[in-house]
């Protein structure tokens, strides 16, 4: 038998993994940053500030504010709407791509802040027509209807709380669903019939327990008490996968937390030196990305989130198991913000990343990038 001493020195001898650099796929990139990315079927549309796609041979191709690449290629598609502002927000499905942002005109038409899209040809629907005061910051999608949730506090001339609800046919307003968030709502994630909703709210009409992160009823609006997470910072993205929860937090440093979908408890946490602001899954890993630099020893991190108990470098993007344990997988961007946004498509075993960064492991990369793990 081997005494602890002795194991524990043997075990402390074992050197970790080394990491695996890993190469995005071939494909075009941005001269501005990507704010959004969502994949339908084998397509990737993106939104942000660019107004430029750049191709293989470095060529300038005019994309303003919104795109589309074939995910199995990587090549620019001919899909070609714009937008006269940042673009913050886009979900897409069989009845169109739905962007949201702080833009007035899409396509030289008027639309405040949110359109519907034809997802052939880039055509603007005469739907969705409304008058918002505040910004979207998300969009989430079921097979009826539209939820649009950020600081929104009128929609149409009357009152919302960060939140709307709109028909998915006919893009009308449904005036009876208006959950009260006290402060922006970031991140919306259909579970059957409830919502989840994150975002920087202290609460959700009064209700405690309700901080940060919060279930509403998908049809009336009222928060189920079922589902109690505690998150202690502003959360910037939500993601169902794989039967877990996940939540892209910042505040002091940034976390990225699995957590239980039904009863909001805590299953893992991973802590980085800086604010996590997407958190995908493809089978049994988990992608991060954001704007850290390390990820943490443990929870414990300084007031500008330093690690307090030693860090392992991971630049804006990291994956983990299905525990939470840091995996050798390196895919060091730069910038100060690195990534934004990221997707992920199952089906086709790949995800994509999107921000600010122009290089990935050293290599050019600008703002836009396909990973296959």
């Amino acid at each position: 038998m081997i005494a602890p001493m002795l194991l524990a020195a043997a075990l402390a001898a074992v050197p970790a993994p080394a990491p695996v650099r890993a190469q995005p796929l071939a494909g075009v990139t941005f001269d501005g940053t990507i704010q959004t990315v969502a994949y339908r079927g084998d397509r990737i549309y993106l939104g942000g500030d660019f107004t430029h796609a750049i191709d293989r041979g470095g060529r300038l191709v005019a994309r303003t504010r919104l795109a589309a690449v074939d995910a199995r290629t990587g090549q620019l598609l001919p899909w070609n709407p714009s937008a006269d502002a940042r673009v913050r927000t886009l979900a897409a499905n069989a009845a169109g791509v739905f962007v949201g942002g702080d833009f007035g005109q899409i396509n030289g038409v008027g639309r405040d802040s949110l359109a519907r899209l034809d997802p052939d040809t880039g055509a603007l629907s005469p739907l969705f027509k409304h008058s918002i005061y505040g910004h979207p910051h998300t969009i989430a999608l079921t097979g009826t209807t539209l939820y649009l949730g950020g600081t929104l506090t009128l929609v149409d001339n009357q009152p919302r709380g960060r939140l709307a609800a709109f028909d998915l046919a006919t893009g009308a307003l449904l005036t009876a669903w208006k959950p009260q968030a006290q402060n922006a709502v970031n991140a919306i994630a259909v579970s059957g019939d409830r919502l989840i909703l994150g975002g920087a709210f202290e609460n959700i009409g009064n209700i405690p327990g309700t901080r940060h992160l919060a279930a509403v009823d998908a049809q009336t609006g009222a928060v189920r008490p079922a589902f109690h997470a505690s998150v202690a910072y502003t959360v910037d993205n939500v993601t169902l996968a794989g039967g877990a929860l996940y939540a892209a937090v910042g505040g002091k440093g940034g976390r990225a937390i699995a957590i239980d979908p039904a009863t909001g408890e805590t299953r893992w946490t991973l802590t980085a030196d800086g604010d996590v602001r997407a958190v995908v899954r493809i089978g049994d890993r988990i992608y991060v990305g954001g704007h850290f630099d390390a990820i943490c020893g443990s929870d414990k991190v300084g007031d500008k989130g330093v690690c307090k108990e030693g860090s392992t470098p991971r630049i804006k993007l990291a994956a983990v198991d299905g525990a939470g344990r840091l995996l050798p997988w390196l895919a060091d961007a730069n910038g100060i913000q690195g990534v934004e946004a990221m997707a992920a498509n199952p089906a086709l075993g790949v995800f994509a990343a999107g921000g600010s960064f122009t290089t990935i492991n050293g290599a050019v990369q600008r703002r836009f990038a396909q990973f296959q793990p």
